[in-house]
């Protein structure tokens, strides 16, 4: 036999804290990008979230104004009756018919031709 022949290979076996120790580092890089995933997953859901929370308040806001809004047109439908009404009394208050007797009843006569100032 030649030495060569009767030589046993016998593979190198690596220590366990080396293998430890690389797995570690390895995983700590797979960590960190899940990390980074996850950390873009957390922005994304806290800004859904913001978005969310904006639409509701901002459908609220609409619902509302809306509903004063018909409120108030209601109002002016009121106000604008209650005007017409003011308005008509107002004329028949003023009324010529009503001023001349009333005049007559206090004792007013119509002025004369030197109690009539004309301006220009």
């Amino acid at each position: 036999m030649s030495p060569r022949s009767a030589t046993i290979r016998i593979p190198q076996r690596r220590s366990y804290v080396p293998m430890a120790q690389k797995n570690s580092a390895g995983s700590s890089l797979s960590f960190s990008k899940i990390l980074k995933i996850t950390r873009h997953k957390t922005i994304a859901l806290i800004a859904l979230a913001a978005l969310l929370i904006l639409g509701f308040w901002i459908t609220h806001e609409i619902r509302k104004t809306a509903n004063d809004l018909e409120l108030l047109q209601i109002e002016k439908g009121r106000l604008s009756a209650q005007y017409q009404d003011f308005s008509i009394q107002m004329d028949q208050i003023k009324a010529r018919s009503r001023m001349e007797k009333l005049g007559r009843k206090m004792g007013l006569h119509p002025p004369t031709g030197r109690q009539t100032i004309f301006l220009n």
